[in-house]
């Protein structure tokens, strides 16, 4: 799931405590990046947790995004040859 900034109306809040000195790294993160702390705060804790739970079973995408996946679940296989070939070799514990 991809979040659009401005997509939706932002009602919730997210508190947290922090060293001053984790603080004062996030900030200045933010100014490099050229971010506000809040863009950068949520940037990065949405980029980790849609790493977290990639792997997970349960997926939850909005309705495009569905339409998307729909389509390239449908699409015919294609045969691609090097990964034809590599799975042609015997495994390297097999030799």
């Amino acid at each position: 799931m991809t979040i659009t900034p401005g997509a939706t109306r932002k009602d919730a809040r997210l508190a947290m405590r922090l060293t001053p000195d984790q603080d004062a790294l996030i900030r200045d993160a933010a100014a490099v990046t050229g971010q506000s702390l809040t863009e950068f705060v949520t940037t990065a804790a949405v980029a980790r947790a849609e790493d977290t739970l990639a792997d997970r079973r349960i997926f939850r995408l909005d309705v495009a995004a569905w339409d998307e996946f729909a389509v390239i679940l449908d699409r015919p296989a294609e045969r691609i040859p090097e990964l034809s070939a590599l799975l042609d070799q015997p495994a390297p514990w097999d030799e």
